[in-house]
């Protein structure tokens, strides 16, 4: 699946999950705005989504997270998160190494 499909899959559910509607995010977006969302026809800028996943108490990360695991079915959600973890030691290393 298309990674902007599988983002606008996860963000439906969690959005459900939490019992909100689409018109619940206009104070944020208009509802088309989340229609295209929903449908992986838009892909919000990292504002947008932190935005959209704090009015669902959910943090951006987690969206992210759950739409990779859809768009990625290589990994599972324990490899998925051994990867980050590498990856963010070896970011945090290079960063060290630049100061």
């Amino acid at each position: 699946m298309e990674l902007k499909g599988a983002l606008g899959e996860v963000f439906a559910q969690a959005r459900k999950s939490v019992k909100l509607t689409q018109e619940d995010f206009e104070t944020i977006s208009p509802r088309s705005y989340i229609s295209h969302l929903e449908r992986g026809l838009s892909s919000p800028t990292i504002d947008k989504l932190d935005q959209l996943a704090g009015l669902m108490g959910v943090h951006a990360v987690s969206l992210l997270f759950q739409a990779y695991l859809i768009h990625d079915k290589s990994l599972d959600a324990l490899q998925l998160m051994t990867k980050i973890l590498e990856d963010s030691k070896t970011i945090n290393e290079s960063q060290v190494k630049l100061t």
